[in-house]
């Protein structure tokens, strides 16, 4: 894996029930194309162990970035907006709740 200088973050909650068409729409293509963008260096995904009070299981989608620069280029672009459209054609929109946050690497060890 690259070392990456930034990272950003999107937990999200899937409604129960409705995980195979979230992640039809994630693993059958967003994932990698958000990676393709200038600058993504890698993407891993993670199943949380808290889900929501009313029952909703928790996933936290991690990106690593040569930079926040790329970052806000991405957020600047077109890609965005394709993929909210994406979101809101497939009706995923009432499937999940997401948050996001992003920063830069400030500390580091390694084993």
């Amino acid at each position: 894996m690259q070392e990456a200088n930034a990272v950003y973050l999107v937990r999200f909650w899937i409604k129960p029930g409705s995980e195979a068409k979230v992640f039809d729409w994630l693993d059958k293509g967003h994932i990698a194309d958000v990676v393709a963008q200038p600058g993504f260096l890698w993407a891993r995904r993670y199943k949380l162990e808290q889900a929501t009070e009313d029952g909703w299981p928790g996933y936290a989608m991690i990106y690593g970035l040569e930079s926040l620069d790329r970052l806000q280029a991405y957020f600047d672009g077109e890609a965005v907006k394709q993929y909210a459209k994406e979101r809101q054609e497939l009706g995923l929109d009432a499937l999940l709740r997401m948050d996001r946050a992003w920063g830069a690497a400030e500390y580091g060890v390694d084993a």
